[in-house]
């Protein structure tokens, strides 16, 4: 597995962590004899997908990703050309030292261009047919009745709520404390956790990016983008986001 790139923010946030001895198979990343010098992060595999590998930290839970696109980036993310056979709950030691960052998880800086603020409140009407349960919860932002609420490996109504934190952070608004994360999945947990710390994927960020420029062509490759993530989590993130708008800009307007 070559890793070629990472995310910003596992640089950050392992910096000068030494593990000590960890472990390396010859086959591959899992765990047999030591590595001397540089610097690693010891992970468990968690879930596996076609085009991502979910890690977990032992000591803190905290997700890791390894993605084989780099539209999939995230938070404390390594890219690779291709994913070797793992198997769940094996060891990794994954090198922090020495691979380029290529993704910064940090919102945005640019403001929202109030040209927008009509098309994102449309996105509220996203809610429907598999998302219709979201509906009436979302409207009246009864929010501790979203988590772990509709389909999804990271529920929907989890997705909504990342959006609508993340849109509010990125406003410049207050955000309310999380619901009890303990009621949904470990993935989604770590998603609001890492929203709430104003940390997001590159898809979202790319909509929020777009949605400070003047170019409509930029927006709406970026809407297409964040549409086909997961079958449902783009467009709850995106209902999320318009419901943060909503309640933010548009009735300041």
């Amino acid at each position: 597995m070559q890793l070629r790139a990472c995310s910003g923010d596992v640089l950050s946030r392992t910096a000068n962590r030494k593990e000590g001895l960890l472990p390396a198979s010859p086959r591959g990343p899992s765990l047999h004899r030591p590595f001397r010098g540089g610097e690693f992060t010891l992970l468990r595999v968690r879930e596996m997908y076609t085009r991502t590998v979910n890690l977990e930290e032992p000591e803190s839970g905290r997700r890791y990703s390894v993605v084989t696109s780099g539209e999939d980036f995230g938070p404390r993310t390594w890219l690779t050309d291709f994913l070797p056979p793992l198997r769940q709950g094996e060891l990794l030691s994954l090198p922090v030292e020495g691979i380029p960052a290529r993704y910064d998880p940090s919102l945005p800086a640019g403001r929202m261009n109030l040209r927008w603020v009509p098309l994102v409140c449309e996105w509220g009407s996203l809610l429907e047919e598999e998302l219709e349960p979201l509906a009436a919860p979302a409207r009246e932002r009864r929010f501790g009745d979203l988590l772990g609420l509709g389909p999804g490996s990271t529920p929907a109504g989890d997705d909504f709520l990342a959006g609508y934190t993340t849109g509010r952070l990125w406003l410049g608004a207050p955000v309310s404390p999380l619901p009890d994360t303990s009621r949904t999945t470990w993935l989604s947990a770590e998603i609001l956790r890492d929203a709430a710390d104003g940390l997001v994927w590159k898809r979202s960020k790319d909509v929020l990016e777009s949605l400070s420029l003047n170019d409509a062509a930029a927006l709406l490759k970026a809407v297409e983008r964040i549409l086909n993530w997961g079958h449902t989590s783009g467009r709850a993130w995106l209902a999320g986001l318009s419901a943060a708008v909503s309640d933010t800009i548009e009735r300041n307007v």
